[in-house]
């Protein structure tokens, strides 16, 4: 990507302080804030199933947490190279690194310089590569203070998130918490103690990381939403009236029927349908007593067309005169040989 060659002052004194070595060099910066990041979430998943592990669960869910740790890692690098080269803002030991000089011979140690914006120049310093002549161009923002703030910063959050506890647990969790912003600060603030980084530029690319890590924590891993407890579902209740239950216990026979007459009963006050609210047992009750239903129907039709039969002749004989009864036999039986 072609960086963009920012002018400078010959006056401006913020890009003349000498060039020290890093303090936090790179492949430390990689070891601190992705290496052991990535190892200490496959130690808490492995402390967070230990009870009943399960080497499938272990790695889904390793797999879930170190995908999205990456995810937001790269993002944040990405937009920070991203800006560094559109900025292109010089670093502090920009003037001691690179030795200015002007088309025309001279240097901003010229007096008639001395006020001077300069926009075309090159670097005099030959033991300087390619390479480090455009790490000059690249001061802001920060990437040491935007992957570091990033990395301590959803570590943060992901430790809250899944150590839960109360008590001397909760304060061990906040002083955990302390530390790793702790860490990801020193290493901003080590950047200009160096004079390699801007105020600004840490200040920045901090803002940089905690916005992302703060992203990745709530839309891609989902660490900031407070899960509650599954419960158990409980049915709908059927409204059953104390002589239906009694019925329902006394005669097994008809506790299916008992059952889908309370179910409609209650449609109204439910949302659930009358073969929701059907339970195993009753199903099983309806098989055993399937048999003895379907004689039992058999019989009430048949005494239903009896009652027909009988309510007819009930309405003949509305009219006729009402029969005598018997005389009752007589109860004493001494005078019978």
């Amino acid at each position: 990507m072609h960086t963009f060659k920012r002018g400078f002052f010959c006056s401006d004194l913020s890009i003349r302080y000498p060039y020290k070595d890093c303090t936090i060099t790179v492949p430390m910066l990689l070891l601190m804030m992705l290496l052991l990041p990535m190892l200490f979430v496959a130690v808490v998943e492995i402390m967070r199933i230990c009870k009943r592990f399960r080497t499938r669960l272990y790695f889904r869910n390793l797999w879930r947490a170190e995908a999205t740790f990456s995810f937001g890692f790269i993002a944040t690098y990405l937009t920070t190279e991203l800006a560094k080269h559109a900025v292109g803002r010089l670093r502090p030991h920009f003037y001691h690194g690179c030795q200015p000089r002007l088309d025309d011979g001279s240097s901003c140690s010229d007096p008639q310089n001395a006020e001077l914006f300069v926009e075309q120049f090159h670097c005099a310093n030959h033991n300087l590569s390619t390479r480090q002549i455009r790490e000059l161009h690249v001061s802001f923002p920060s990437a040491h203070s935007s992957l570091s703030f990033y990395s301590m910063v959803l570590l943060a959050l992901y430790v809250h998130g899944v150590w839960r506890g109360r008590g001397g647990v909760q304060v061990l969790r906040h002083v955990l918490q302390f530390l790793l912003l702790m860490a990801a600060l020193c290493v901003s603030l080590s950047r200009v103690a160096d004079y390699w980084h801007h105020w600004s530029d840490v200040l920045a690319g901090a803002l940089l990381g905690v916005t992302y890590a703060t992203i990745t924590a709530a839309y891609v891993g989902d660490l900031l939403r407070r899960r509650r407890r599954p419960t158990a579902r409980i049915p709908p209740s059927l409204n059953y009236s104390h002589h239906q239950l009694m019925a329902d216990n006394n005669n097994s026979t008809a506790s299916a029927k008992v059952h889908f007459l309370g179910a409609a009963a209650s449609a109204s006050m439910t949302t659930t349908t009358p073969l929701e609210d059907i339970q195993d047992s009753d199903v099983e009750d309806f098989g055993d007593s399937r048999d003895s239903r379907d004689s039992k129907d058999s019989h009430d039709s048949q005494d239903s067309q009896n009652s027909h039969a009988e309510d007819e002749d009930d309405d003949e004989e509305a009219y006729k005169p009402q029969r005598s009864r018997p005389a009752t036999p007589p109860t004493d039986l001494t005078h019978v040989v």
